[in-house]
């Protein structure tokens, strides 16, 4: 089977979403997006769409591979294959472009999220040197009642991520970034309370996803952080509370002090070195 690629910024961007969309079918956790999620994605996650790619064979689109960067890194943020070109050597030709077109911008490191159930392509990966950096995981506590509500300041998601971008860790998942969550606006909601802060996603919806936790470094190991969740869930009773599955997993402590279960669902952050650092 022969292949050719195009930057997806060639596409109609409702062609490029269907392409997408096509290239999810039947994968291990549902994801189909409308053109605005899709907008929303590319601008929070700093996609550069001349950079990403649309696969196609005998002129019919068949894939798509979302190119994230910054700096000198780029971030597979998505590769999707269409069903009937699976199994056929298009994930691993793919592949094997992106990571040439990295090393020709001159970019240090390609990094990625997989999930770690999803055996094909965890292999597939493997098999271009990806190295693991660790677990991520997803926590969820359904119906969340707190007692002791109160007052806590209100900060702009920007100045929360500029303080991850500082306090948290330097190689945190790119979603979880401060780079990213200085990009999240409202309905996304930043708190803090002393040495914690938290950002949110609409806390009035029944469905409210932590986007962030951190607590500055001289204060960790005295629980503020799981009060500062605790206290929010009391100001908004009844929601149920999820933790996306690209939480690193030795951070997890925090949720589960604060009565959250972890989700069988889990994903590996991975790392490919293209070139030395300067």
């Amino acid at each position: 089977m022969d292949f050719d690629l195009r930057p997806a910024s060639d596409l109609r961007l409702p062609d490029l979403v269907q392409t997408l969309n096509r290239g999810f079918e039947e994968y291990p956790v549902p994801i189909h997006l409308n053109l605005s999620q899709f907008l929303g994605m590319v601008r929070k996650d700093s996609i550069d769409l001349t950079a990403s790619r649309v696969l196609f064979t005998d002129d019919q689109t068949v894939g798509v591979a979302l190119i994230a960067r910054r700096g000198w890194t780029s971030r597979l943020a998505a590769m999707g294959i269409a069903i009937e070109s699976r199994n056929k050597g298009a994930g691993s030709w793919l592949m094997d472009k992106l990571i040439r077109e990295a090393r020709e911008r001159g970019d240090h490191a390609m990094t990625l999220e997989v999930i770690e159930q999803n055996d094909p392509a965890v292999r597939l990966y493997e098999k271009f040197e990806f190295q693991i950096v660790r677990r991520l995981i997803g926590m969820i506590r359904r119906e969340a009642v707190e007692l002791e509500d109160g007052a806590l300041q209100e900060i702009d998601a920007r100045d929360a991520g500029a303080l991850i971008s500082q306090f948290g860790l330097s190689d945190l998942p790119w979603q979880l970034a401060g780079e990213t969550i200085s990009q999240l606006t409202p309905p996304v909601r930043a708190f803090c309370k002393g040495p914690a802060l938290i950002v949110l996603s609409d806390p009035g919806a029944n469905h409210v996803v932590v986007w962030s936790l951190l607590v500055k470094p001289e204060a960790r190991g005295n629980h503020h952080g799981a009060d500062l969740l605790k206290q929010v869930i009391a100001n908004h009773p009844g929601k149920t509370w999820h933790v996306p599955a690209i939480y690193p997993e030795e951070l997890g402590a925090v949720f589960e002090r604060a009565c959250f279960e972890r989700e069988p669902l889990s994903q590996w952050q991975m790392r490919l070195p293209l070139a030395a650092s300067t």
